[in-house]
């Protein structure tokens, strides 16, 4: 177990009393939804606080579950270095900015630091309902999934986009029907954006690809059997780790804070993740960290947010590392730059893990040869 020192600060978090996180919330948490059981097309409605035992199915490193959509933010190339500073020996696992979802795949397939428990959580509605059906409706998705990757495929270029078109416009029938169109448009769309405007409504155009996999059975197999007893919700981030306690452990991996004003991109959900919910979700870090909760942070390396965590003496273990970015509208902006890992602890590495880490990433990009300090950061422009 992770122990801090006291410290005097505490973060205004806003504390939701036990039995009121479920349909019928305040209005604050209107929105919130807690997924624990296999569902129906509508999902039985649980509370937040009743969570049945829930275990890990350790998997194999290779060959384990892995992402099945392609995410702006996602992890895939600094999950080493992710994993490699990740706690050992904890109990449930969070993480409120779910998106592709490297990271919970990377560690529910190390037999070493896969958790007891894990809840997972997506501010983006859809997105939570797809991890949903994919863990407790897999052979309907198959099915539907089929029924879309066929005539798509078969078809010429411009039938292709008149199927695209027809599917970004379409209302879904159900959980099942709105998993399977979220992939179908993953797959389709223009460089696997997810992009909505400001009525929530998915506007990213046709992405003419040659034969993109619609249909992966033995990726979306993998990833079932990886999220079958985890907790899905679809939420606020401060409500989703409300029952964080000690020997928990916490991943935070928001939208990306821009470094510049032309490189925002925030569009996963209808609501902008601005200046002030990193300033919120600083306090959220603050506050786990008082209550013995192991975090980490990903981010990008903006000044005036490396000064927020580097501020108030609190011992922040903090970190940059390159990474490869291979979603952007426009190819020159493509590339490596650096993103921001932040710990509230000193990161459980035997030496070897992170060296082991950084020598693989070196192999796989020349920019990932720079040297590591003992904890560093990703964000996610989700």
């Amino acid at each position: 177990m992770i122990t801090f020192p006291a410290l005097p600060f505490r973060c205004p978090i806003r504390r939701v009393p036990a039995g009121t996180l479920q349909f019928g919330a305040p209005p604050q948490v209107s929105r919130f939804r807690c997924r624990t059981e296999p569902s129906a097309i509508t999902p039985r409605r649980t509370s937040a606080t009743t969570t049945p035992p829930l275990h890990f199915v350790a998997q194999p490193r290779e060959g384990g579950a892995r992402p099945f959509l392609k995410w702006a933010g996602g992890k895939g190339q600094l999950v080493p270095e992710l994993v490699a500073r990740a706690p050992r020996h904890v109990d449930t696992y969070f993480e409120p900015f779910l998106g592709g979802g490297a990271m919970f795949f990377a560690l529910a397939g190390d037999p070493d630091l896969a958790p007891r428990r894990a809840v997972l959580n997506d501010a983006n509605h859809e997105l939570a309902t797809v991890y949903e059906v994919v863990r407790d409706h897999l052979p309907r998705l198959l099915a539907r999934l089929d029924a879309l990757a066929t005539p798509y495929l078969a078809a010429g270029p411009d039938e292709r986009a008149e199927l695209y078109y027809a599917q970004r416009e379409r209302t879904p029938d159900d959980a099942v029907d709105t998993a399977a169109r979220f992939i179908f448009l993953n797959k389709t769309c223009f460089n696997g954006l997810y992009r909505v405007n400001r009525k929530g409504e998915f506007n990213v155009p046709h992405g003419r690809y040659l034969a993109p996999r619609i249909l992966d059975t033995p990726t979306l197999r993998a990833a079932s059997l990886a999220l079958q007893g985890v907790r899905i919700e679809n939420g606020d981030f401060e409500v989703v780790t409300t029952d964080a306690k000690a020997g928990d452990f916490v991943y935070l991996d928001p939208p990306f804070e821009p470094l510049s004003k032309t490189s925002s991109f925030t569009g996963y959900t209808e609501g902008a993740f601005d200046r002030h919910e990193q300033v919120r979700l600083k306090w959220l870090f603050d506050d786990l960290t008082d209550r013995g909760v192991a975090a980490m942070l990903s981010n990008s390396p903006a000044e005036w947010l490396v000064g927020v965590y580097e501020g108030e003496r609190r011992g922040y273990q903090i970190d940059r590392t390159p990474a490869r970015r291979a979603i952007n509208s426009r190819g020159d902006r493509r590339g490596v730059m650096d993103e921001l890992i932040v710990t509230n602890y000193a990161p459980e590495l035997a030496r070897g893990r992170l060296e082991s880490s950084s020598s693989s990433a070196s192999t796989s990009s020349p920019a990932s040869s720079s040297g590591t300090k003992a904890a560093r950061g990703t964000g996610k422009t989700k």
